[in-house]
Parts: structure tokens; sequence; C-alpha cells
């Protein structure tokens, strides 16, 4: 059958959506380079994606943005409506897709990691929970990570090693002599033996603070009865520490009880979360998260997703889950035995209505609507920056561009990103340019923005708000070039000259007038510095990594892999050429051999050891 040339996208998508079966499921929109675009649940398939095209639906901008960019739609069916809740939420999980509703890591607060599926495990500090039969705690944005493992490693006996334990070590480390190890690499304590030191870990993690001053009580008693003075004052200090840590938490409620209260607020685009955690009835932290909600979507969609992501296998999951308002039906019985699973035990998601639990939600709810007024003072500044720059958008993602070189050698580029007015390095890019011959910094911009909406495309990501030039006119022109080749009209475009700070748009010879809006200013040059410091960065390494190369092309054995072995290990080549013999002994990949010649290189008349 011959295709209808006359057929538009949106024609396509909406022709493929009316063959969707009347069944539950998940559907995906994805572009033509496969990249998933959002993933959504329904009970009905076909009902639910065809509503993206029926006229209500395609009054939202951004309803409208995310169906232009689609290429095609896929689904996959399920059994019933959970089923389907948790397929979505693992989806999502996957592909991080850009309108769905997905929490921001780009901050990444870290968690307390303990590796219980080793032998005799260990505390480590983890930027994200995985899949690995470890217990993990927090996530903790407002403490001090290596010291609570400073003070768990002084008091609990626990290994800081990283060594494969077998017992059959020669002679224990320095962490066995001052008594801060049982030494479980040479023998002198058993998995037996090893486990109560864990529980106690476990249960000051948890935050049962009086089943472990009970514990710790026993065991200070029965050491001074041995006479073992030194142990029972090792004791005494962790208790002390313990009490003190009690003394800095409040007490909610006479119940041992684990309980996280959310509280949510709406932003643009974004939904701010406050997370009050209490641990056997006291308040021990305060956790501030953003979900990014591209398609201003409702509490009812916003909280499954948010609660599916927080908390994943391995974490720790507390008894009860405290909301503001009423969440009924099926969805939330899913969510809360997906939770329970979790824990080993049940989960209770419910409204806070009543006496100390309002008190709680009132506390979470003051945090958060703290968190809402600095993001509406920083959403006014992208206002403020959208109107005096005449963009379509607002201006919540920013990408800026410089290029560095060195009298047009080892030439570089860098585009830094920025989101809301903050940066987030993992949408950081950095360009070789190889098109370029010598120092000319026009065509430089112009291959370096090209390949940058190129791997855009390749990404699925979209073109950024504004796109910042580091330089004057005639950078802001020649790139212009490029863009109207590339881009629809209507994109953001701007330069910021470092000589006197000006600002210029396209086709407007006068700077824009800032006077009167220096915290716009401001982030423009913040935005500015960021890009060239990240060029510098990205040129030095390039720029040392040639002179290795040169100065190491007559040893033999180095080749590219123990190249990059080196540059990984040291910071320039003045740090190799300094570098004690054993620390390049210590490079992966080098034989003693290997490292003795390239020592010899910086070194000559030097011994090799035989």
């Amino acid at each position: 059958m011959a295709e209808n040339k006359s057929e538009t996208p949106f024609d396509k998508l909406k022709k493929q959506a009316a063959g969707f079966p009347d069944a539950p499921g998940v559907y995906l929109f994805k572009n033509i380079h496969e990249t998933v675009l959002y993933v959504g649940k329904a009970i009905s398939l076909k009902k639910r994606v065809a509503s993206y095209f029926n006229s209500a639906n395609q009054q939202s901008p951004k309803v409208r943005a995310l169906v232009s960019q689609a290429d095609h739609l896929d689904f996959v069916l399920t059994d019933d409506e959970n089923q389907a809740l948790l397929l979505e939420s693992n989806l999502i999980k996957k592909y991080k897709p850009r309108y769905n509703v997905v929490l921001r890591d780009d901050k990444s607060y870290p968690y307390l990691k303990l590796t219980t599926r080793e032998d005799f495990p260990r505390v480590l500090i983890s930027r994200r929970p995985v899949q690995d039969g470890s217990k993990y705690y927090g996530p903790y944005p407002n403490l001090k990570l290596r010291e609570i493992i400073k003070l768990i490693y002084r008091y609990f006996n626990i290994r800081d090693c990283n060594i494969d334990i077998d017992g059959k070590a020669e002679r224990a480390c320095l962490s066995y002599q001052i008594k801060q190890c049982p030494a479980p690499c040479i023998g002198a304590v058993d998995k037996k033996g090893y486990a109560p030191l864990v529980k106690r870990v476990q249960w000051f993690l948890e935050g049962k603070h009086d089943d472990l001053l009970d514990h710790v009580k026993g065991e200070m008693l029965k050491a001074s009865e041995r006479l073992e003075f030194e142990e029972a004052a090792k004791y005494r200090d962790l208790i002390a520490s313990i009490e003190q840590m009690q003394g800095t938490y409040a007490m909610i409620i006479s119940d041992k009880i684990d309980i996280d209260v959310m509280a949510l607020a709406f932003g643009l685009g974004k939904v701010l979360v406050s997370v009050v955690q209490v641990r056997q009835g006291k308040v021990v932290d305060h956790v501030k998260l953003t979900l990014e909600n591209e398609l201003d979507q409702p509490f009812e969609e916003v909280l499954p997703v948010l609660l599916q992501q927080y908390y994943v296998p391995g974490v720790f999951v507390p008894d009860e889950v405290l909301i503001a308002q009423d969440w009924l039906g099926e969805e939330r019985y899913a969510v809360e035995k997906v939770l329970s699973n979790y824990k080993g035990s049940g989960v209770i998601i419910r409204k806070a209505d009543e006496n100390w639990r309002r008190d709680l939600m009132d506390m979470a709810e003051k945090n958060v609507l703290s968190a809402l007024k600095e993001d509406v003072q920083q959403t006014n500044l992208l206002v403020e920056l959208k109107e005096l720059l005449n963009l379509k958008d607002l201006p919540r993602n920013i990408a800026c561009f410089d290029i560095s070189t060195l009298q047009g050698s080892f030439t570089v580029g860098s585009a830094v990103f920025f989101r809301d007015g903050a940066p987030e390095k993992g949408r950081y890019r950095k360009f070789k340019i190889k098109e370029v011959q010598g120092q000319d910094d026009f065509r430089s911009h112009q291959e370096m923005m090209r390949r940058y909406i190129k791997l855009l495309e390749r990404e699925g990501n979209p073109v950024p708000d504004l796109l910042l030039i580091d330089g004057g006119k005639g950078q802001l022109s020649h790139v212009k070039e490029v863009l109207d080749e590339l881009l629809e009209p209507g994109y953001g475009l701007a330069s910021l000259a470092k000589r006197e700070e000006e600002v210029f748009v396209p086709d407007q010879s006068e700077p824009v007038d800032f006077r009167g809006h220096l915290k716009v200013r401001h982030l423009l040059q913040r935005l500015r510095d960021e890009s060239h410091r990240f060029a510098v960065g990205y040129h030095r390494i390039i720029r040392d990594r040639q002179a290795v190369t040169s100065l190491l092309s007559d040893v033999k054995g180095i080749g590219p892999s123990r190249l990059r072995a080196l540059m990984n290990r040291f910071e320039s080549v003045k740090a190799i050429q300094e570098a004690p013999l054993e620390d390049l002994v210590a490079v992966p990949g080098f034989s003693k051999e290997l490292a003795y010649r390239l020592y010899q290189t910086f070194h000559p008349g030097s011994p090799i050891q035989s």
C-alpha cells in the first residue's frame, strides 16, 4: 500500500494510537532515534493514548511539545493496572524520560551502605542505592557522613579495609593493633562472632538507640567485671556519643515507630518535596528533593512515582509514610504492597489528619513552602531574563559555550548546562575542534555548535531555552548562521563579551540594557565563568596528554592504554616526572620493569633493580 505523503507526523501518531488495544498496559512515546520521551500507564491503552490527540489536551503547550518531538508510539500489555504501575516505574527508572516525573539526581544525596552481602560487612558512602544485597540508609544531605563512618569504625569494631577476607593473611593491620577491628583477615574472629558487631551498626543506623544503649551498657559492665578497663572506657565513650546524638533529636511520640512525612509543593515544571524522617519516635533529619514534572502532572500522578523512585530495594523503608491529603484506590494499595515487600513487613501510606501526625506534616509543609519561596525568586529572575532578551520561552535550561586554544593549537570547546539557575554537571559536554586549522574563534564556535545540536538530537534532549556564547557580536553572528540552518525560528541566542561585560542578541546592534537587573547579569556571568573554567580545564588535559605522548614516545612498552592509565593517575606531566618509583609501579598495567624504565627517563643514572 502506498504511503500517504500528505499525512502529517501528528496524523501518523494519532492513527497509530487508534490501533492500540483496549486493555491495561504501559505506553511509550519515542523519537526518531528510539529515545524514550515519556512512559505512561493506562487501564485502557486505546482510550488513554488517544486522549493526547484530542482538542482539550492539545491546548497544553507541554503536551503539544511532547507530541511534536515524538516519531512513533509503543506499548506493553499487562494483566492488570497494578502490573502496569510497577512496569511504568521500572521503565521510568531505566530511561529517565524527559517528560516523566523524575527524581532529580544532580545533587545525588549520599547514602550509607552496609555491605551485608559480604561475610564481614563494612560501611561505605554510596551516591545511589543499587540492588546488590546491601542495606542502604539515608539519604543524608544534612549530615557529615564521613564523621558518622569515622564514629562507626572507632566504636563499633567493624573492618574498614577493602580486601577479600579468607582468614589467611599473614598479619593484621594497624586497626587491629589499636583495637578498632577484630581482624577477620587473620581468622581472629569468625562470621558468628562478627555478626553482633554488624547488628549494633544496624541498630545505630536505624535509629534504635535505646536498644543499642541497653546492649552497650551491658557490654561495658561485662568488660569492667573482667577488669578490662580500657575496653570498658571505650564503651563508656560510645554511650556518651549516642546520648549526645539523642539530645539533638526532638521527641515527637512515645511509640517507637519509624515514619517519613512527605510534603509536596508544585512549582513551574517541577515538584519540591520535604521529607521529615522520624526514627523510633524522634525527628532525626530533614531531606529536600526536587522532581522534574515537565507536563505539570497533578498530585495523584506524581505521588506514586515519587514513592517508587525514593524507596528502592535495599533502602530503609519506614513503618508509615504520611501525606497531606487522601489517596484512595487500587494504586495506593499496589504501592503499599511494593514498599512492604522491600521492608519485609507492612507499610502504611496515610493522610496526616490528627494530633501529632498533623504536627509532623505542619513541620514538613513549613520546610517545603520555604523552599518554594526560594524557587519562586529564582523563577522571577528567569522571567526578567526572558523579557530582557525577548525570548520565546522561560529560560529554565541554559547552555553556555566557550573556546580555549593556545595560538591555534589544541583548540577545544565546552558547553555547560544550567537548569533553573543551577549547574547540572551531568549535562556538560566538551569538544575537540577537528575541522578548523589555526586560530579561528568564529569557525571554532560554528563547528562546536553544529556538533552540539546534532548531539542533542542523538540524545533525545531538546535545545536549551537559551544558548549563550562567550564572545561578542562576531561570534554571535557566526553561530546564528549555523543555528538558522539547523533549527526552526524562535530559538534563544545571546552572547556575553568579556571586555565590557556587554550582552548582545541577534539583529540588535546595541547591547542589552541591564541597568537595574544586576542579579540577572550575574547569572549570565556565572554561566560564562563556568564554561570558561570547563574549557580551560579540558584544554590543559589535551595539552598535557600531548606533552606526555611526545615525552614518552621513546619509552618502549608505553602505548595508548598505558598512556591513559598514566594520565588518569597523575594530573600533569610534572606530576609524572616527580612521581616516586613506587607510585609508577602502582599504575594499572605497569610492570616493575616498565616503571623502572619510565623512572629512568626522568632520572638518568638511577640504578635499576633486578
